[in-house]
C-alpha cells in the first residue's frame, strides 16, 4: 500500500498545530540515514494502518519522490482522547533480514475444549520472527486440534512457519495451552438459586 507524506519543518510543541489541522507528525528512521521529520494526513494513515498493522510493507512517498519501503515501528496514541499523536516509520532493505513481532491466531478445536473440560489459554499474543521484509506473515496460525489433554501445549519450536521465516526465542516457550476449565462459578450459581428459593418458600409459609 502507498502512503503520502511531506517533510516537516514544525517540531516540538508546535507540532500540536498540525494535529488540529488533521495532520499527523511522523519520523522516518533507518537505512543508514538520520531521522527525517514528516507529516501526513491522519485519516489516510488510519486507513492504511488498519490494513497493514506493523507487519506489512508500505510504500512511503515523501514530497512526491521515490517510494521508501517502510514498516510502522511505533504509534503513539493519546490516553485521554484516544487519538493518534505520532508515528515512527522504519525504512528497510528488501534483502536484509529483520526481526518483527507477528500476532498469533488460534485455529481449530481441541477435544478437551469440545467436551467442556478445558479452555484455550493464549500465552503469547505475538511471536518474534526473523525474515526478509517480503516474507513477514500477517499472522501466525496456531492449531490446537492436536491437543488431547488438559495442560497440553503448543510451544515455540512446534510452530509451522512459512518458508524463510524463523521464530526467535526459546523453543520450549509456551505459545498456547489448554487450561482446566473452572467450574466453581457454575456450581455456586445453582446453590445460590436454591438458597433464594428456600428463603422465598419460608417467607410464604409464615405469611
Amino acid at each position: 500500500m502507498q502512503l503520502k507524506a511531506t517533510k516537516r519543518e514544525t517540531i516540538g510543541k508546535a507540532a500540536r498545530r498540525l494535529r488540529h489541522r488533521g495532520r499527523l507528525p511522523a519520523v522516518l528512521y533507518g537505512q543508514h540515514r538520520g531521522a527525517v521529520p514528516l507529516e501526513l494526513d491522519g485519516h489516510e494513515f488510519e486507513r492504511v494502518y488498519v490494513r497493514t498493522g506493523k507487519t506489512q510493507l508500505i510504500d512511503l512517498v515523501v514530497d512526491g519522490g521515490r517510494p521508501h519501503k517502510v514498516l510502522i515501528k511505533e504509534v503513539q496514541v493519546s490516553p485521554r482522547r484516544n487519538t493518534l499523536v505520532h508515528v515512527d516509520f522504519h525504512q528497510v532493505s528488501l534483502r536484509e533480514k529483520l526481526q518483527v513481532e507477528v500476532p498469533v491466531t488460534v485455529v481449530g478445536e481441541a477435544e478437551p475444549v469440545r467436551n467442556g473440560l478445558a479452555d484455550v489459554l493464549l500465552v503469547l499474543h505475538n511471536v518474534r520472527v526473523e525474515c526478509v521484509p517480503t516474507r513477514i506473515p500477517e499472522t501466525i496460525e496456531v492449531s490446537v486440534s492436536g491437543l488431547e489433554r488438559v495442560d497440553d501445549a503448543v510451544r515455540l519450536g512446534d510452530l509451522e512457519l512459512p518458508d524463510g521465516v524463523e521464530a526467535v526465542g526459546d523453543p520450549d516457550e509456551i505459545v498456547v495451552k489448554l487450561a482446566a476449565r473452572r467450574v466453581g462459578a457454575e456450581v455456586e450459581a445453582p446453590a445460590e438459586a436454591e438458597s433464594a428459593e428456600g428463603t422465598a418458600e419460608a417467607q410464604a409459609s409464615e405469611s
